[in-house]
């Protein structure tokens, strides 16, 4: 949790960041929407290579040297980014950083823990994805109110070089016996795993699930100032709620998921229902709402359109063959780096066009209605083996 916080922090900062990004470097609403999807191309391309050498070299290898290359790449930008055109090519690096997160932290919970507890860790350790984003929104904003973006980008690092030490220190894998993979003979190869049904509607679905995460992130701040004229630090809080919200109901559902039986996707499917009505609440807040009933509605949405990763990972890793845990979720990266990486810019863009918040989250409760309905046809495996509805 702690280098996958640290991770996360970094990975989110300049999205957070971005309206003393755009100022300083004069971006509009599509072009502070790719901050993100220059990131998560990077991810994309990093997931499955991540994969690979989690299951070869252990999640501690790849934990705490992905969490040391992320604070050494927010030195790097706080340095040397002074355009947007040097800023993408370390943007694309910082996303090959985020890729080994995910994997890792998967594959320790695999690997660690017995099934019957194993949705409660995972979400846990998916906690720390929000967790990230809250610490971001809290601590990353008021820096650079104070002193700049540039210095809250190398207290990014500091933070992160903190986690590194203390997963180097504290953090062993493998505490359980592995679970052993097929025999030579029987081994499957890559492209027959990655082919299997409910592997692949698991994954694909996995593009439209963290779309509105990021949209959240990338836009909520903006939003709520140029809809509401709410201040940037009074919006920025209302986000690290957001955050706190969609951390803790990671793991509630993964709990309950663990006490219904181990049974993923019917949870799943709910939730990512209830985030689409979410976003229409968020569409249809009349100029005159309160700001304490702007927070309820925030808090509502970072609960509901946050609170997947936990299941959606628990539900890949489950259905991977033993000892393909890291690969599998490597794979499922794949896709939701690619809804990660095109959301805020085509949020931002349709918002330029029409002139109009609304319209983007109405579409952001249409891309969630999709994933429900791709995730409503995956049939997932129990703990001893057979498929169950």
């Amino acid at each position: 949790m702690t280098a996958g916080t640290a991770v996360s922090l970094i990975g989110q900062a300049y999205p957070t960041l971005a309206p003393y990004i755009r100022a300083d470097l004069g971006l509009s609403l599509a072009a502070v929407g790719l901050l993100n999807t220059y990131i998560y191309l990077g991810t994309m391309l990093g997931a499955l290579p991540s994969g690979w050498f989690t299951d070869r070299l252990g999640s501690r290898t790849v934990m705490i040297a992905g969490t040391l290359s992320g604070a050494a790449l927010a030195v790097a930008i706080a340095l040397l980014a002074r355009s947007a055109w040097v800023f993408i090519p370390f943007l694309f690096l910082l996303g090959l950083v985020v890729a080994s997160a995910t994997p890792a932290g998967s594959q320790a919970v695999a690997q660690s823990f017995p099934p019957e507890r194993r949705g409660l860790v995972i979400g846990l350790r998916q906690m720390s994805v929000p967790l990230g984003g809250a610490l971001a929104a809290m601590v990353l904003p008021a820096v650079a109110y104070v002193a700049g973006w540039r210095w809250a980008s190398l207290a990014a690092a500091l933070l992160a070089v903190l986690a590194a030490w203390i997963a180097a220190r504290l953090y062993y894998e493998s505490l359980l016996p592995r679970a052993q993979p097929h025999s030579p003979a029987q081994r499957p190869t890559l492209r027959q795993v990655l082919r299997e049904r409910n592997i692949l509607l698991a994954a694909v679905a996995g593009v439209t699930l963290p779309t509105g995460q990021f949209v959240m992130i990338t836009y909520l701040i903006l939003y709520l100032k140029e809809r509401y004229g709410v201040p940037e630090l009074t919006g920025a809080a209302l986000l690290t709620l957001a955050q706190f919200a969609g951390a803790f109901s990671r793991v509630f559902w993964s709990w309950l998921s663990d006490r219904l039986g181990g049974a993923r996707k019917p949870l799943l499917v709910m939730m990512v229902g209830l985030a689409s009505l979410s976003a229409l609440l968020l569409a249809w807040l009349p100029l005159g709402t309160p700001l304490w009933l702007k927070g309820l509605v925030v808090v509502l949405y970072g609960a509901t359109a946050l609170g997947w990763q936990g299941l959606h990972f628990s539900l890949l890793t489950e259905l991977s063959p033993p000892g393909w845990e890291g690969r599998v979720v490597g794979f499922g990266l794949v896709f939701t780096s690619i809804g990660i990486a095109a959301a805020p810019p085509l949020f931002g863009l349709l918002v330029d066009l029409s002139q109009n918040y609304a319209l983007g989250w109405i579409a952001q409760a249409g891309v969630f209605g999709l994933g429900a309905w791709l995730l409503s046809n995956v049939v997932e495996r129990s703990w001893n083996g057979p498929r169950v509805p």
